[in-house]
């Protein structure tokens, strides 16, 4: 190449760099564009913060860049090498690269028209439209599902909106699975050898109420996985012979299936009390001792689900009794803060609400929302999962623990009332239930 020419690119690529920097740094200055209203039946609540540009793209994505043109791949490509080489890096690696899917495949080729792809894009033309279609499928199966968990479970949750969005943000970041493939393909490789890995899965399935990926790797699966999976070709097809311990996607993804809730028992992540035993369940327990049939005997997988399906009962023995006391402390009038001393929630208003709420509310409620969604929860995903020390040690004994909690503080509370009434004294709910400085960020609607 002669020295003009050298040049001539040069100042291409650096006028592209420039431009593409101060329209990013104008994005910040201008009007938000789609970004002004929020979307779903509490749209005029709340407004997404800028990161939806990239979580929900279909809804808020907008190009910015101030470059004009049409271009193709290789265009894309020497321009890009100089702006955000690790995208440029990450596409050769890719199997894309070898098929020569460039840039515009999925951008789209006028710079002014820029969009994010969504799974929608990945099912066009061909490309991964069985794949989509089978991820879409999980919405016939209701909850729980990927390909819903962004509208409505986010966008039209009052546990989700009713909070400032910044607070909430890692729960769109994760639950924008619904709307992009690159929450389990990451971009720009797209390696299907990654998503296989536990490691991807438990980017979200982790944390106090999905506990997955803890309670994976701390299972016989989990460890052996650890100590010899970088012995794996994780390129190959998730079927028997092909790994030696099964992995999050080889049970819920079994044979490649993209749908990965097809044989789910909906219980809200384990909050839900199920006999999975029953006999409406029994095609789906049935294809789940198949599952387990690639490694284990028929007869061990079932006596060992139907051991699950029995400490799950436990648990919820003991939520059921913390439940009860809570129930008649709000009958008798001994909670300190009742309902309509609260400020309102989203779509609840200040209607009683116990199990669901996990803010602004007494310390007794709180003990029994813990008891209920983040220890009964580590039971439910401890058992499934085959951890034993978490299943017992970890979330059946704190559960003891939270149930002698809800004990200690209703004896409390019921001898506080009896020498309030004795003395003659009658208690009003202090202001802070309702106003501060965070509760006051907090979007409500009051159904009085």
């Amino acid at each position: 190449m002669n020295r003009k020419k050298k040049m001539f690119v040069f100042f291409f690529i650096f006028t592209l760099a420039a431009c593409g920097l101060f329209s990013s740094m104008n994005a910040y200055a201008g009007d938000l564009g789609k970004l002004a209203n929020g979307e779903g039946k509490w749209g005029e609540f709340w407004k997404p913060i800028e990161m939806f540009r990239w979580w929900d793209p279909g809804h808020y994505f907008e190009p910015d860049n101030k470059v004009e043109g049409e271009f193709q791949g290789t265009d894309c490509i020497t321009c890009h090498k100089v702006t955000t080489p690790g995208i440029v890096l990450d596409w050769k690696r890719s199997k894309h690269s070898g098929a020569v899917v460039t840039c515009d495949k999925c951008h789209g080729n006028d710079h002014q028209k820029l969009s994010m792809p969504t799974p929608e894009t990945c099912g066009t033309k061909g490309c991964h439209a069985k794949q989509v279609k089978q991820f879409k499928s999980e919405r016939e199966s209701g909850h729980p599902a990927h390909a819903r968990a962004f509208h409505p479970d986010v966008v039209e949750a009052g546990w989700q909106i009713n909070k400032p969005q910044p607070e909430v943000a890692g729960c769109a970041q994760c639950h924008a699975v619904e709307n992009k493939c690159d929450s389990c393909h990451f971009r720009h490789t797209f390696k299907a050898a990654e998503a296989r890995r536990p490691e991807a899965c438990g980017y979200c399935h982790n944390g106090p109420d999905h506990r997955d990926i803890e309670c994976y790797e701390s299972s016989a699966h989990g460890v052996i996985t650890k100590i010899d999976g970088d012995n794996w070709d994780w390129n190959k097809k998730l079927k028997a012979g092909n790994y030696r311990a099964p992995t999050c996607a080889y049970c819920h993804m079994y044979k490649g299936t993209h749908n990965a809730v097809e044989n789910t028992v909906y219980s809200h992540m384990g909050v839900l009390e199920v006999d999975r035993g029953a006999e409406e369940h029994a095609a789906k327990r049935k294809k789940w001792v198949g599952i387990c049939n690639d490694c284990h005997s028929s007869r061990f997988a079932a006596a060992y689900l139907r051991g699950a399906d029995e400490t799950v009962k436990v648990s919820h023995t003991k939520v059921r009794e913390a439940k009860a006391i809570v129930e008649d402390l709000q009958k008798d009038g001994f909670l300190e803060a009742m309902p309509k001393d609260l400020a309102p929630y989203l779509d609840e208003g200040h209607k009683w609400n116990l199990g669901s709420r996990m803010y602004n509310i007494t310390e007794i409620e709180r003990t029994y929302f813990d008891m209920l969604v983040y220890q009964g929860t580590t039971v439910f995903k401890s058992a499934f999962h085959m951890s034993a020390d978490m299943q017992t040690y970890v979330a059946a004994f704190q559960q003891d623990e939270s149930l002698l909690k809800v004990k200690s503080e209703a004896s409390k509370l019921r001898r506080l009332k009896a020498l309030e009434e004795k003395a003659g004294i009658s208690h009003i709910p202090y202001d802070f239930w309702k106003k501060g400085e965070y509760t006051d960020t907090l979007n409500t609607i009051d159904t009085k």
